[in-house]
């Protein structure tokens, strides 16, 4: 009687954790296949580019861009009748334009177009001016001016190799924002070769925004 029991009973209740085992997976796989909800967020961002140019004038150019090089402003000197160490000076303002909505820095960088059999005898320093009305004249030059080119004397078609940077800020009004003073010459000693001779000298100012 308890052998015939024992085999009876053991296969159901190997059939029950079979039925078990099946409702079991059954229940997991019921459980991937459920719908999640989803909802998102989304964020824009708008963007303009910043305005920088400069425009520039000489005692003989109105406010302009005087770019490029054959559309530059004129620096007017009294140059007609140059003699060894007798210098002769000339200026040129340097300004934003009035649709600059940002600063930067100009510095003067090369010079181009030279031309004319008096260049090797030239030589030249810089200044920018106190002030927009300081007059160019010898007076710019002494004192504790703000060189761009000097104090020493450089040859007329050489500008410095570290570049002299002066700030420049957005518009403000008519008023010019900063003044270039050059004093030129021509070198002492200079051979008499030189008479007679003429050269013309284009120089670069760059500006860069910040």
């Amino acid at each position: 009687m308890v052998s015939r029991r024992n085999s009876t009973g053991r296969p159901r209740l190997r059939r029950t954790r079979a039925v078990l085992a099946g409702a079991l997976v059954l229940g997991l796989g019921a459980t991937s296949t459920l719908a999640a909800w989803t909802d998102g967020e989304y964020g824009t961002g708008s963007f303009a580019a910043s305005v920088f140019g400069t425009e520039s004038q000489t005692a003989s150019s109105a406010w302009a861009s005087h770019t490029p090089a054959a559309n530059a402003a004129t620096l007017v000197f009294n140059a007609t009748a140059m003699s060894p160490t007798v210098s002769v000076y000339a200026f040129v303002d340097i300004r934003t334009t009035s649709t600059t909505t940002v600063g930067g820095a100009v510095a003067l960088t090369s010079s181009s177009n030279d031309a004319g059999a008096l260049l090797p005898a030239l030589e030249y320093r810089a200044v920018r001016t106190a002030t927009t009305s300081t007059t160019c004249a010898a007076a710019a030059f002494t004192g504790t001016p703000t060189w761009i080119v000097g104090p020493g004397y450089l040859a007329v078609t050489s500008v410095p190799g570290t570049p002299v940077p002066s700030s420049i800020t957005v518009p403000s009004g008519a008023t010019p924002q900063l003044r270039f003073c050059f004093e030129v010459r021509i070198q002492s000693g200079a051979s008499n070769a030189y008479q007679g001779t003429s050269g013309a000298v284009t120089w670069l100012f760059t500006a860069t925004s910040t």
